[in-house]
């Protein structure tokens, strides 16, 4: 018998099999329309999906999806930003509060690299291609920006409990995550996650430098 994945090694976007959704109508539908939509903006990105094609992969009803999402394909979209972070956040939190966070980076960074992996290099380019619709659609690039302070911030608090000064915990933080970003658009560029797993040992090897004394 196979023994239980540890918390901290859980998908960072989860696989849902149909059996296992929730019973709750409501809670059940607006999961499957952010599931959906996270599969298509994947493959297809953000123009190259309608409205139709999310209710179709969904199999729900136009109007629990304005019920749901108001604001439309914009709203749906800015969900799966918080969907990934949320997923993101929650496998960080997993870990051991006295893990250096050298490990910690290394650790999440491995676990990213078995979703790029996973999801065939269709979710590296997902954050970028939401940023370019910034001009057009305000509330998607506030909700990219948004969850990209959420992940640094995280980070930071984890260096500045590591002995980092105020200073080194933010714009090691901040590189982390450009690191990681950068790391992952060219691996999809490439479609070979190697510059990811550089960018990966880079960044976990920036947490490791000693704390200003």
């Amino acid at each position: 018998m196979s023994s239980p994945i540890p918390r901290w090694a859980r998908p960072i976007i989860p696989r849902v099999s149909p059996s296992r959704r929730s019973t709750a109508p409501e809670t059940d539908t607006r999961t499957r329309i952010l599931r959906a939509a996270l599969r298509l903006f994947r493959r297809h990105g953000y123009h190259g999906v309608g409205i139709n094609d999310i209710l179709a992969e969904a199999q729900a009803p136009k109007g629990s999806m304005y019920h749901h999402f108001p604001g439309g394909k914009e709203e749906i979209a800015a969900a799966v930003v918080g969907l990934i972070t949320e997923g993101l956040l929650e496998v960080v939190a997993a870990q051991e509060a006295t893990l250096p966070p050298q490990q910690l980076v290394a650790r999440v960074g491995t676990l990213l690299g078995e979703t790029v992996v996973r999801t065939r290099h269709e979710l590296c380019a997902l954050f970028a291609a939401f940023v370019a619709e910034k001009s057009s659609s305000p509330r998607l690039g506030e909700a990219v920006a948004a969850a990209y302070a959420a992940i640094a911030g995280t980070l930071e608090a984890r260096l500045a409990g590591a002995g980092f000064t105020p200073a080194q915990a933010r714009d090691r933080a901040l590189l982390v995550v450009m690191l990681l970003e950068g790391g992952s658009l060219l691996a999809a560029a490439r479609g070979d996650l190697a510059p990811f797993t550089l960018a990966v040992k880079q960044a976990a090897a920036l947490c490791a430098r000693e704390p200003a004394r």
